[in-house]
């Protein structure tokens, strides 16, 4: 029941970037930092995240950098068995690529809400496993061991099958999370 209140702080979480982002467009200067956004919107100012990203960033790359970091989040999230990593991730490398302490900062400030956020990412320093298959295989023309991004989702033996809609009474199956539906 844990992973579902983690998922919707997530969600809520990926609610308050998209307000961010709203409002980094919507501002009339291309000379505005987030700063000035924070000092213009109580609202955003309130999230402690937006606090680790750097301030002087203009808002359009702010709004840009934001929505690149957020974008598979929705889809990663409705996943049955989610990948965290890939969460923390794609905020990281967008966001706080070249700042290790903001990283920090924000990770930080949404382990309040979910402990594990960040937890099996390497340092922002060292290179990602990925990233090193990747290179390997270039190099060798080989194929990267264990490498499932181009691979369609199977089934994993013993899975349970997920409900369909011409399965049940319902127009929607249940959540991938909610148990004992």
């Amino acid at each position: 029941m844990k992973d579902a209140f983690e998922r919707r702080a997530l969600l809520l979480h990926l609610g308050d970037a998209l307000q961010a982002i709203t409002a980094a467009l919507a501002a009339d200067t291309a000379n505005h930092t987030l700063q000035d956004l924070l000092n213009a919107h109580a609202n955003l100012a309130a999230h402690a995240w937006l606090a680790a990203v750097s301030p002087d960033m203009k808002a359009a790359d702010f709004a840009k950098r934001t929505s690149a970091a957020f974008a598979a989040w929705p889809a990663l999230l409705l996943e049955e068995k989610v990948d965290y990593d890939s969460l923390a991730l794609a905020v990281r490398s967008h966001l706080f690529a070249d700042e290790p302490a903001g990283w920090r900062s924000y990770v930080e400030a949404i382990r309040h809400e979910v402990e594990w956020f960040g937890d099996a990412l390497p340092s922002i320093d060292e290179p990602t496993q990925t990233a090193d298959r990747t290179a390997y295989a270039q190099a060798s023309d080989e194929p990267p061991a264990n490498d499932t991004a181009d691979v369609e989702r199977a089934e994993e033996p013993g899975d349970l099958q997920r409900e369909s809609v011409e399965s049940n009474d319902r127009l929607y199956p249940s959540w991938p999370w909610k148990s004992g539906m």
